[in-house]
């Protein structure tokens, strides 16, 4: 009955010796984790101060606040991305800053001249059909459906029904202490950027009825300037351009009544923009270039690749594995991710 038992054990021990020499065979023979390789497959010159851009179907719509003409509302056909080239070009003065597209209609925030409405279903030819001038000065807009959040420095959050876009609507709007200058909009709240020294911060506003938009948090940091706001599941992930800043941050905004800063991500640059696809955030950073940092615990981000050539990239959108970088001196950036072993 001993020797029985002793044998038994001892074929235990082996097998269990084994299992392991077996598991750290395995491991050891396991591909390495796949890293991402940015490479850039084309560039196209906008103007020479390119500021944003929307790219929608086989076009990208730029925004460059150079003049002369080119300049303005740039339409780029990025059918084939490695060759981009532009289709049309629409600048009637003013300050262009922001974009955004409905269908046919691209909207353009123009610092100086107010909304501009723009008809782009000849997309060689587009044409200006209205504007909604508010205090004319309009530094942001977001579409959604028929709606357009519009930030107008000095009147806040303007809200306009563009079902007909050549009749904008006013619906209603709400003062900001400060300026408003940017926002983003998802899941019936607007997050909007209030910016001037004590009052620089961000309000949430609940837009469930656009007529009726009312406060249901905010969150006033300080001496930080949050920038470009982007909202993705519970998180916000902003760049900070207040005194020392440059960073990114990510807010817990799950609860807008009781918003959190949950971390810091310093890339030692300038973060203008950031888009966030899955567990990746794509930043424009002003002095890095395109700096991509992994989400997946928002409470830990890590760098995981980045691209950088020179110029000053303050804005980007992303479709599939193409970045499209607004590149403020080196015009419009197309950029690859892949990944690599």
């Amino acid at each position: 009955m001993e020797r029985r038992h002793l044998t038994a054990v001892g074929l235990i021990i082996i097998l269990i010796l084994g299992i392991g020499t077996l598991v750290t065979l395995f491991l050891n023979n396991q591909a390495p984790e796949p890293t991402l390789t940015l490479t850039k497959i084309s560039q196209i010159d906008t103007g020479g101060r390119t500021a944003d851009v929307k790219v929608v179907g086989d076009i990208a719509y730029v925004i460059d606040q150079n003049e002369p003409i080119p300049g303005g509302l740039v339409l780029v056909n990025i059918s084939d991305p490695s060759n981009p080239s532009e289709l049309a070009s629409l600048h009637d003065g003013g300050l262009p800053n922001k974009v955004d597209v409905m269908g046919n209609y691209v909207f353009v925030a123009d610092i100086f001249e107010g909304l501009e409405i723009i008809n782009a279903s000849d997309p060689t030819n587009p044409s200006e059909i209205t504007e909604y001038t508010g205090s004319g000065e309009v530094f942001d807009v977001q579409i959604v459906e028929n709606i357009a959040y519009v930030a107008d420095w000095n009147n806040g959050l303007i809200i306009l029904n563009v079902s007909d876009p050549g009749n904008p609507e006013l619906l209603a709007s709400y003062p900001i202490t400060g300026a408003c200058h940017q926002l983003h909009v998802v899941n019936d709240l607007a997050f909007v950027v209030d910016h001037r020294s004590e009052n620089t911060g961000m309000k949430v506003l609940n837009v469930s009825n656009p007529e009726n938009p009312f406060l249901v948090g905010s969150y006033m940091p300080g001496d930080e300037d949050l920038w470009n706001p982007f909202v993705s599941g519970d998180y916000m992930y902003t760049g900070n351009h207040g005194g020392g800043g440059g960073e990114l941050q990510i807010l817990d905004v799950s609860d807008p009544s009781d918003i959190s800063q949950i971390a810091v991500y310093n890339p030692a640059g300038n973060v203008f923009a950031v888009y966030v696809e899955g567990s990746i955030a794509y930043l424009a950073d002003y002095g890095l270039g395109l700096v991509l940092v992994d989400v997946s615990d928002p409470e830990s981000p890590v760098r995981i690749g980045g691209f950088y050539d020179g110029g000053g990239a303050i804005n980007l959108d992303v479709v599939g594995d193409l970045v499209y970088v607004a590149d403020r001196s080196g015009g419009l950036e197309i950029i690859q991710v892949s990944e690599s072993t």
